[in-house]
């Protein structure tokens, strides 16, 4: 029999069977009978279940009704053939591996009989694909081939659940670990594990992962339920009383511990200590043997709250605030491998107290007291925490410098100055001033000004202290005499312990403290007050009467870093000698110098009015009264006094003297203006003067040395030009133009200094007048040397433009408006020392786009115009780039409506310049720009009003020109 479950398709139970035995039976019957019911049915037809069938082909009724033909066999003329048998009767058998023969079963189509039963050799797991083939328990028959179910995974042989098999989780080769299990295809930690860095761990008793992955606990702690807690040797209880004080030995015992604040620690004594009230207690190692040190750790985790390695001495100490009940281990080591008798001292402190007390105003003031038992009350910004403090407040009676030390305190000391209160800014801090162990502060305070000073300590360090407060009394001033002796060499130090600077140096630096003496001349005479010695870097200033008196003179630095002065001093005149710092830092120890010179008179030799003349004298051993104008100062001098027999032009020189001189003339007298001054004429060491003088006047002549240590013997020459291209004799070339004239300028006076280049060369004159106006142009183009060329108006006090080297050449040209009856003179001078023949030439520009003849472009919007500014005018410089001497083109511009213009450039082929102005080229200048955005051209924006006119200068930059575009449009 079939098992359950595995029964085919056509298998029937033993009434089923009965019942169609039964209705065949009475077919058969009516058969008999001629009882023939139904269609009529064609010929070779048989009518089997009221259908006409081919009984000759039809494997359901092969020869007959309901005759099947085995699994395998065919109906052939009415016979069943084929493997599964021959044809015969429904109640055919068949052999157990599915072959038909006389008296099998016969097996509905599709099933083969394997063990006497008709099975499905596709599905059957027992016969799968052959009769006999099992297939093992977890598997299922597909297509007559043994196969994993669906949510099985073939692996090693066997199908497995790849979501729950630890051995195959979420893949063949998955293995999970021993402490894991395969949940949805992945190897999760059991419970009670976690997953850390991919290992399961119990975070409650893990080292390494304590409460947390890698939280690992320190030396000496485990892990208990998910807490580091130390492991505590043998360890004594001293209860709860404080002070106590406890002795031991660290001979022979063992370490728990080591230390933060000892690099090697050595065997320790472990106490625990529990606080009977909240407070500040402090723990220390006063009077033991050998060098201690001292750690406070929580009961816990043995976590360090203090640790303390020699409070200025080999003991230890260490103060900690504690809560009710709170116990902590105190443990008790060596330094470096020290062992021995130690004493342990625990006391209670004084609760935090700020201020503790107040500092009366009368002054001075000194406090003392005792912090070795008082509490941190201030974290002073200097020091260091957990560290015992006195506090107190002073006002200041009145404005002044006070100053505050601990000097006599026992203990290395922190002094600490806050404003107004405890929690105030911090003014000052201060640790171990001068190289000791005790502070100073000092601070200017308001009158009225309230401060709290705070005594610390360093490292925990405590014991008696004394505070003392001063004010600061500044010396007098001046603080010393000198009398009227004189040469005397005087020495002190500006190194005074709180001194500051009182006086500010009328020149440079004077920040650091001075010493002021006062000097009174026993004779009109020159002095010499100097440093030279000094130590330190000083400026040096003389004041008249008093400190506060009117600066005589001030020098920094006349010979390395010391100063010296010279002053011509009146008899009976005091002055106060100040010996100042150049910074504040500078101070020391100094030398002051004090000498006379013999003033000889001022002129020393009137040389009248003779012309020319030449004189010879000395300076060595003269004095320096004057300082010149040009060149350096320090030289000494000889003086002479001219007067001009007429009008016109006069030459002085030194040519020939025998150091490198400086020549400068004053007006009238020694101390009045200065008319000229010059030092290396014509590329020499000597010097030469050209001034224009009138009838009978006076000047001062002065031969002086071009350095402190420039003297000898000189040669002084003075003569009237009497040749005409001066500024009191220039030559007239009237109004004609165009006109050329050449010259040579060698030896011309140098009349003027030009305003442009760099020239100390000769040059020569001429005036021109314009007959009309109109734009004029001015060129040296031809002149055999390097040019320099200057246009005044009307006379040589007056410049109106300079130039030098246009067009990038060596030659100079210049381009000025002027009106009809307007005098300009034209100086063609050289630069540097150059000199030689000239070519000048005056023309009219008659062309357009120039200041007085600018192009209106009108108001047209957006706009374009084209041009050269080759062989146009130089009129104006820009003020962006005024190095330029390029040619320029001008345009006026009327804006049509309120609103921003961009005006550029861009097309041209030069390095452009663009400058706008209103009221014309010599009005206000809007804008100016030189390479917009890039090199080469201009760009700028403005602001304009509706009919507002504006002057735009198309320029070059130096002397550049070309084709230009210029362009105007909206934003």
């Amino acid at each position: 029999m079939s098992q359950p479950g595995l029964r085919s398709r056509f298998e029937l139970s033993p009434t089923a069977l009965w019942l169609t035995a039964a209705a065949l039976l009475v077919s058969l019957v009516s058969c008999a009978q001629g009882e023939v019911s139904g269609p009529s049915c064609d010929e070779g037809q048989l009518l089997c279940a009221s259908a006409c069938i081919d009984a000759q082909t039809d494997p359901d009724n092969c020869g007959d009704c309901d005759v099947v033909c085995a699994s395998g066999q065919r109906c052939e003329a009415g016979e069943c053939v084929g493997d599964g048998g021959g044809g015969g009767g429904g109640a055919a058998g068949g052999a157990d591996d599915g072959t038909g023969g006389a008296g099998s079963e016969l097996c509905a189509p599709g099933l083969a009989t394997c063990d006497g039963e008709c099975v499905d050799r596709d599905i059957d797991a027992r016969h799968c694909g052959s009769c006999g083939n099992q297939c093992p328990d977890e598997q299922l028959c597909e297509d007559g081939e043994c196969a994993c179910a669906p949510d099985l995974a073939a692996c090693d042989g066997g199908c497995v659940d790849l979501a729950s098999d630890p051995l195959h989780c979420g893949s063949c080769e998955a293995r999970c670990a021993d402490n894991q299990t395969c949940t949805d295809g992945a190897c999760l930690c059991n419970e009670g594990l976690t997953d850390c860095g991919g290992r399961c761990v119990d975070l409650t008793r893990s080292p390494a992962h304590c409460g947390a992955c890698d939280a690992a606990c320190g030396p000496g702690l485990v892990c208990q339920e998910g807490a580091c807690l130390c492991v505590v040797g043998d360890y004594e209880d001293i209860g709860a009383t404080a002070p106590q004080v406890v002795t031991g030995t660290t001979l022979g015992a063992d370490t728990y511990f080591g230390l933060a604040c000892v690099a090697a620690g050595s065997t320790e004594m472990v106490y625990r200590f529990t606080a009977e009230k909240a407070g500040g207690y402090r723990f220390d190692t006063a009077g033991s043997s050998y060098d201690t040190a001292l750690g406070l750790l929580t009961t816990d985790i043995c976590d360090e709250l203090a640790c303390n390695d020699d409070r200025g001495g080999p003991e230890a100490s260490a103060t900690l605030r504690l809560d009710e009940g709170q116990a902590v281990f105190v443990v008790v080591s060596g330094y470096n491998g020290a062992q021995g008798d130690f004493v342990l001292s625990i006391d209670p402190l004084a609760p935090p107290e700020c201020p503790a007390g107040t500092i009366e105003p009368t002054l001075p003031q000194t406090i003392t007291g005792d912090t070795h038992l008082r509490s941190d009350s201030v974290a002073p910004s200097c020091g260091s925490i957990d560290t015992p403090d006195s506090s107190y407040t002073f006002t200041a009676p009145r404005a002044g410098r006070y100053i505050f030390d601990t000097y006599g305190s026992s203990y290395d000391t922190i002094l600490e100055l806050r404003s107004g209160t405890c929690s105030g800014s911090v003014i000052s801090c201060s640790d171990d001033v001068m190289e000791g162990e005790q502070p100073r502060v000092i601070a200017n305070l308001t009158a009225g000004q309230t401060v709290v000073a705070v005594v610390d300590g360093v490292d925990g360090a405590a014991g008696p202290f004394t505070l003392n407060v001063t004010e600061y009394v500044p010396p007098p001033c001046p603080e010393f005499t000198l009398g009227s002796t004189f040469p005397q060499t005087v020495t002190g130090t500006t190194a005074v312990m709180d001194r500051v600077s009182s006086l500010s140096a009328p020149c440079a630096g004077g920040g650091g403290p001075e010493a002021t003496y006062e000097f009174t001349a026993p004779a009109y005479a020159l002095y010499t007050f100097d440093s030279f010695g000094t130590s330190f870097d000083t400026v040096l200033h003389v004041h008249d009467g008093t400190c506060s008196g009117p600066s005589l003179g001030c020098n920094d630095d006349t010979s390395g870093l010391q100063s010296q002065l010279k002053l011509l001093l009146d008899e009976g005149q005091t002055v106060v000698v100040v010996v100042d710092g150049y910074s504040s830092s500078a101070s020391g120890a100094y030398t002051l110098n004090v000498r006379q010179t013999f003033v000889p008179p001022c002129p020393a030799i009137d040389l009248g009015s003779t012309v020319p003349q030449t004189v010879t004298g000395t300076t060595e051993g003269a004095v320096d009264l004057m300082t010149p104008s040009c060149g350096s100062a320090g030289g000494a001098e000889a003086t002479y006094s001219f007067t001009a027999p007429v009008a016109g032009t006069y030459v002085f020189d030194t040519f020939g003297s025998s150091f490198n001189t400086t020549l400068f003339a004053r007006d009238g007298q020694c101390a009045g203006a200065t008319l000229g001054c010059n030092t290396d004429a014509g590329g020499t060491t000597q010097s030469r003067l050209t001034l224009e003088l009138d009838e009978g006047q006076t000047i001062i002549l002065i031969v002086d040395g071009s350095s402190a240590s420039a003297s000898g013997e000189f040669t002084l020459t003075a003569q009237r030009f009497d040749g005409g291209g001066t500024c009191s004799s220039a030559i007239d070339l009237g109004s004609a133009i165009p006109q050329v004239v050449t010259g040579t300028t060698a030896e011309q006076p140098e009349s003027v200094t030009p305003t442009c280049g760099s020239s100390t060369a000769p040059d020569m004159l001429y005036s021109f007048t314009a007959a009309e106006n109109g734009t004029y142009v001015f060129n040296t183009f031809g002149s055999s040397f390097d040019t320099v060329l200057q246009l005044f108006d009307g006379s040589c006090s007056t410049p109106l433009r300079c130039n030098d080297d246009a067009g990038g050449g060596r030659q100079s040209r210049l381009t000025v408006d002027m009106v009809a009856g307007q005098t300009a003179l034209i100086a063609v001078d050289g630069r540097g020392t150059s000199s030689g023949e000239y070519v000048l030439q005056v023309d009219r520009f008659v062309g357009v786009g120039t200041c007085s003849t600018a192009i209106d472009l009108g108001s047209e919007l957006p706009l374009t115009r084209t041009g050269s500014t080759a062989g146009q005018p130089n009129s104006v410089t820009p003020s962006c780039s005024t190095a330029s001497t390029a040619p320029e083109t001008v345009f006026t511009y009327t804006a049509p409506a309120n609103g921003s213009y961009v005006i550029d450039t861009i097309g041209s082929t030069f390095d452009t310049v663009l400058h706008v102005h209103t009221g014309g080229c010599v009005g206000t200048t809007l804008s100016c720009n030189d390479d917009g955005g890039g090199s080469g051209p201009s760009r700028l924006t403005e602001t304009l009003a509706a009919g507002q006119v504006i002057t735009i200068v198309v320029d070059g930059y130096n002397g550049a020109s070309g084709n230009f575009t210029l362009n105007i449009t909206a934003p």
